[in-house]
């Protein structure tokens, strides 16, 4: 009896306009694969969750997600934005105080408030020299 080897099916590369073809478990062909990373710059599940430990925890937790949806509902612009007159959809629903200063108020509604992408980076940058918190970066000296 002939073992009978079958074709793995093909799809289209996933870059932009790319018509080759592919095996279906490859995202690229080879003129547009990714480069390899080097492990210290992963920014995998795993990865994220050695260096963001409780906090990492914290932003997965169905409490949050519950929490951050509602006030999402409530409030579904940007506050910067809206103080400045413009009307831009939330992106992120960030802490006043930030949960690495104060871990007791993670939960508290009064320290919520709805960020656009671009005022969340100018907030999240202003509290690390305000508050002068480290960044969370992996240690691979271990």
């Amino acid at each position: 009896m002939a073992v009978v080897k079958l074709a793995v099916p093909k799809k289209r590369c996933e870059h932009a306009g790319c018509r080759t073809l592919v095996p279906y478990n490859v995202r690229f062909c080879d003129r547009h694969k990714l480069p390899l990373r080097a492990p210290w710059l992963r920014t995998d599940y795993t990865t994220r969750q050695a260096t963001g430990g409780r906090y990492f925890t914290f932003y997965k937790s169905k409490q949050w997600e519950r929490l951050s949806y509602s006030y999402r509902l409530k409030h579904p612009l940007c506050e910067w934005c809206e103080r400045r007159g413009l009307y831009v959809p939330v992106a992120v629903v960030d802490h006043i105080t930030p949960i690495r200063v104060d871990w007791s108020r993670r939960y508290d509604e009064s320290n919520l408030q709805s960020l656009c992408a671009e005022c969340h980076s100018i907030k999240s940058h202003d509290d690390i020299i305000k508050y002068h918190l480290p960044t969370l970066k992996h240690d691979d000296t271990t």
